[in-house]
């Protein structure tokens, strides 16, 4: 396919951009803990403009002390961070990107345990994922000050070489708190019509133009839809948006949500108080409305950017799961002028120089897994599941560089890890031999991208596969490994990446046999009757479960855990229990297995005793690491280096067997 709507300059407001791709503003908690701009801050966003990205929109940036919503959030509040900050724009231009800095105050998302102070509302109203906090309400005098600190803020970003700034009035950042009625219930000059609460936005934006110039650009960034009582409707935002081009806007960069977005309605379901028919909940929750993982359509408010865009002159950019194929299509259309590529720009920085170089088959997808928001909600930097090197950007324990003596290295299992391994170890210059079982490339890649829901997976898969066969030459397939073949054939290291097996526990019952293996379900060596009780309610349980319910089947899911899939970060696993209700999968949990067969299981939930019967039982209560060839080489194979990688060590994600399989070759 071709990019040429991709690759077009465009232009925003008197900025000038190389192509039509932009990287918006996402949390990285890379900043240090006083809110100054750090090492691997800077060296985090020049390696995306080296990519080839048009435009940069950094993270949220604060332009008041109790704006702040996570602790390493870089800040703009004095000129005493100027210094720092001034250090990005030098960073992105030598890249040869423009670069924005977002300002954002988080209002009730700001909490006292981050500002040590109780957050400043609008109204007073909180957020329900906040429940402990007690905002209050602003004062016209605190009102004006913010406004003004916003001026303050866009002047330094222009004074510290920033080529525009974006003011965030999406997903409940203030101003949206203020023009949305669900958090706005003032009665003076700032609540109540849409233009009283639209005030606030506009004033800042009159600010931010007043202390930087006309010429200076600003982007707006928007909630076009929010999905909460008295929320901002479609209709609302394009309204809004006319009035924030009059008033000095140079480009709306059209989002949704807010971080209470559905939840009341999620709550309820997950209650049993109520369907989940028609609420639109395996579309996003909360954040995932806006940071939607693979369960979710791609594209999926690309729409509103759409209809944005028949109300405004200026450019709109439309951000959300837009894999590069369907952001060309969005342009040639005309239903946008720039697309927002976030999480594809963590997992692969080099997608614009790809993309431009006409290679789109060799950028690393996104898996949408949301693995880097997770962290981020967790307090920690961001990483990536597919790139070990994101929010790690050109440290020393990142660098691949050319191995001092070249090794024979055999990669036994061509999983994520193995072929992670295999694709650095080729790279630093070791004479490398990929030996997998299996007739094809991708261990347990295979499985986890067979669902129609999982196209994510099955993208990167293929993307593995293409790649590792690209550069190893040696690529052995239908081979059992033994100790034999590695010592005969004088190997250095053994990077044994032999991935975990499906178990049936020790329970009653079980030992009779006629149990499915779920993994076996999934690609269709074994079939299933109508009525399917699946033992457990891991990740794999749940997916196995969606498959079968999809195909109309009545699907009960137990577990002994009080949750499903506790692994997942929370607002993934909120879009995963909304389609699990959606689809009528009956979840069972508090419920430990006592007896098993091939038709019916018996359980123990809280002293009482069920049994649930059906045509098929399923075992997904785990996996067990397959470490027999790791000890048999290990005892038989003493001038071979032996290093374990992936679920071998312990089943986990695809984040631990990449970074896991990434390290192990950049060592040897």
């Amino acid at each position: 396919m071709e990019f040429k709507k991709l690759l077009e300059p465009g232009r925003i407001g008197q900025m000038e951009l190389r192509n039509r791709m932009v990287m918006p503003g996402m949390g990285t908690n890379l900043a240090a803990a006083d809110g100054t701009v750090s090492d691997v801050i800077v060296n985090y966003y020049a390696r995306r403009a080296n990519g080839g990205v048009g435009l940069i929109i950094t993270e949220v940036c604060c332009p008041d002390p109790l704006g702040r919503v996570i602790p390493g959030e870089i800040e703009a509040t004095t000129n005493k961070f100027m210094p720092g900050l001034s250090r990005i724009p030098h960073a992105v231009h030598s890249g040869g990107a423009k670069v924005c800095l977002q300002l954002a105050h988080g209002g009730c998302f700001a909490s006292e345990g981050v500002t040590g102070e109780r957050p400043l509302t609008p109204s007073g109203v909180g957020t329900m994922q906040l429940p402990g906090e007690n905002p209050r309400v602003m004062t016209i005098e605190q009102i004006k000050h913010l406004i003004d600190q916003y001026g303050q803020a866009a002047k330094r970003a222009k004074d510290c070489g920033f080529d525009a700034v974006e003011l965030h009035g999406a997903h409940g950042y203030m101003p949206l708190q203020f023009l949305s009625a669900y958090t706005n219930k003032r009665q003076d000059e700032y609540g109540g019509s849409l233009e009283n609460r639209a005030r606030f936005a506009l004033e800042t934006i009159r600010c931010i133009k007043e202390y930087t110039g006309e010429d200076f650009p600003l982007i707006y960034r928007l909630s076009a839809y929010e999905d909460v009582p008295d929320g901002v409707t479609p209709e609302e935002a394009c309204a809004f948006a006319k009035m924030a081009q009059e008033a000095g806007a140079d480009a709306i960069h059209v989002s949704a949500g807010t971080w209470d977005s559905r939840l009341e309605k999620y709550n309820k379901v997950m209650a049993g108080e109520e369907s989940a028919e028609g609420k639109d909940l395996s579309q996003g929750v909360a954040t995932s409305m806006w940071v939607p993982p693979n369960y979710t359509p791609r594209g999926s408010l690309a729409y509103l950017a759409a209809a944005v865009k028949k109300a405004v002159d200026i450019p709109v950019i439309a951000v959300c799961s837009i894999p590069p194929e369907m952001g060309e299509e969005i342009l040639e259309r005309n239903q946008a002028d720039f697309i927002s590529m976030g999480r594809q720009t963590i997992a692969d920085p080099d997608y614009p120089n790809k993309i431009k170089a006409g290679r789109a088959d060799t950028i690393r997808r996104c898996l949408r897994c949301n693995e880097c928001l997770g962290e981020v909600m967790r307090n920690c930097g961001i990483s990536c599941a597919v790139n070990p090197e994101a929010g790690k950007e050109y440290e020393g324990f990142t660098k691949v560089e050319p191995a001092e003596t070249p090794k024979k290295v055999a990669v036994i299992g061509a999983g994520p890890a193995g072929m992670e391994a295999a694709q650095i170890a080729v790279k630093r210059g070791h004479n490398v031999t990929l030996f997998e079982k299996n007739s094809e490339l991708g261990g347990a890649l295979y499985y986890v991208s067979l669902p129609d829901f999982k196209l994510d997976y099955k993208d990167y898969t293929e993307y593995m596969i293409r790649e590792t066969k690209a550069v190893v030459k040696d690529i052995r397939t239908d081979t059992e490994v033994t100790a034999d073949l590695i010592n005969g054939e004088a190997f250095d290291i053994a990077i044994v990446a032999t991935g975990a097996e499906t178990f049936i526990p020790g329970i009653p019952g079980a030992e009779k046999g006629g149990i499915l293996d779920p993994l076996k379900v999934l690609d269709g060596r074994e079939k299933t009757g109508n009525r399917v009780i699946v033992c457990g309610a891991g990740l794999v349980g749940c997916e196995v479960a969606m498959v079968l319910a999809e195909q109309g089947k009545d699907v009960t899911m137990v577990d002994m855990l009080p949750t499903a899939a506790p692994e997942l970060a929370i607002y993934t696993k909120w879009v995963l229990d909304a389609k699990l209700a959606e689809l009528g999968v009956k979840v069972k949990v508090n419920h430990k297995i006592t007896e098993m067969t091939d038709q019916h299981i018996i359980c123990d939930c809280q002293g009482e005793t069920y049994t649930y019967e059906g045509d098929s039982v399923i075992c997904a209560l785990g996996l067990k690491p397959n470490r027999t060839l790791v000890d048999e080489l290990r005892e038989k194979c003493g001038k071979t280096e032996i290093i374990p990688v992936g679920d071998v060590n312990k089943p986990r994600k695809i984040m631990q067997a990449t970074h896991e399989g990434f390290h192990a070759a950049r060592r040897i």
